[in-house]
């Protein structure tokens, strides 16, 4: 049987980072579950699921991934979910909505509008964001999980509120 594991990768942006990652997966007889890429400033960040032959060991996972791939310098992190008692999350029972947020910029918004989504029992599972006009705007797309009898206008409101001196304004999109 398969063994899940989670993958977290970091390096210098370069061409051919992720074709070598999925060659090394490839060659561990690896089957990609989730992922999700991005660059920051110039860094890669790559984090995903993949499931494993349960024969092959953690560190001969890490170990193989990094060799393969340390022309790019991957730092390579991995965990388990299944062996360190991390909660594998269900989403029978929740929606997700598209939220894009975007303002004036000011120090703390991006904390204000986290807390309002946390008081909401909402959870965060995606987000991009960026500030915008020379610093003084952001723009921020937020995939959110909310029970599915849960009205996201309410939160919508909450956080379109937060705009003390300033604009925030917020669109919401179901996720088919």
């Amino acid at each position: 049987m398969p063994r899940e594991y989670v993958l977290t990768m970091t390096a210098a942006n370069r061409s051919g980072i992720l074709s070598a990652v999925t060659r090394a997966m490839s060659e561990l007889e690896g089957d990609l579950r989730e992922l999700s890429q991005t660059v920051v400033r110039g860094y890669f960040t790559m984090i995903f699921s993949a499931e494993f032959p349960d024969t092959l060991d953690a560190e001969v996972i890490r170990s193989h991934i990094e060799d393969t791939c340390r022309p790019f310098g991957i730092e390579v992190g991995l965990k388990c979910p299944a062996t360190d008692g991390t909660p594998v999350p269900t989403t029978d029972d929740t929606v997700v909505h598209t939220l894009r947020i975007g303002g004036d910029n000011r120090q703390g918004v991006l904390q204000e509008i986290s807390s309002a989504i946390s008081v909401h029992n909402a959870d965060i599972v995606g987000m991009r964001a960026i500030r915008t006009r020379q610093n003084a705007g952001f723009e921020m797309v937020m995939k959110i999980a909310v029970p599915r009898d849960y009205d996201i206008t309410q939160l919508a409101q909450s956080i379109a509120g937060l705009a003390c001196d300033g604009e925030i304004t917020v669109d919401v999109t179901d996720v088919a």
